[in-house]
């Protein structure tokens, strides 16, 4: 920084992401507070993914980069279309509750440590939601976002069916298997 002057790669979103998020189909933006959660940030994306949701990543902490962490926020509130914020920070999990309480989009926090007791309870007015395994973090966005796009409702119809279908194999192999046992 120069002369309180704030620049970084804070200023560019990818113009791909724009485009998508401009079609209002849905699509996430991962802040992470630091690279060191990285294994749990592919996680989240290998969950998204599975969706086909389009996503964006951005590494900034709300400790150390609060101006940075604001203005990068507002480069994303000017984005019209559907975005959710997944918010990925563990230990005093400052970001979730910052994000949440300056964001007009939903705002998810998968911290890397959880339970994470600061992501459970952060202050009035802070609004985020909470999911603890990052695997599932695709599916409450392609949930939250399946009444704009009809290719995250069959995603979760074609899911649910198969877990379904899963379920009452099991039901009837391990009945049979364990009914000969008691016979």
């Amino acid at each position: 920084m120069n002369n309180g002057e704030i620049w970084m790669s804070y200023d560019l979103i990818d113009e791909n992401f724009v485009r998508v998020v401009k079609a209002n189909q849905g699509a996430a933006v991962i802040f992470a507070g630091s690279e060191s959660d990285e294994e749990h940030i592919c996680k989240i994306i290998e969950g998204l993914e599975r969706y086909g949701i389009a996503h964006d990543l951005r590494i900034c902490s709300a400790h150390k980069q609060p101006l940075e962490l604001h203005a990068l926020l507002t480069k994303y509130q000017e984005l019209p279309g559907a975005l959710v914020i997944i918010a990925v920070a563990g230990a005093t999990d400052a970001l979730s509750g910052v994000v949440s309480f300056h964001s007009l989009h939903p705002v998810i926090s998968c911290p890397p440590d959880a339970p994470n007791q600061s992501s459970l309870s952060n202050p009035s007015g802070s609004s985020n939601l909470y999911l603890a395994r990052p695997g599932d973090v695709g599916r409450a966005v392609a949930q939250m976002f399946s009444h704009l796009n009809p290719r995250y409702q069959d995603l979760l119809r074609k899911n649910i069916s198969k877990k379904r279908e899963e379920l009452e194999k099991s039901d009837y192999y391990l009945g049979v298997k364990f009914r000969r046992r008691s016979a």
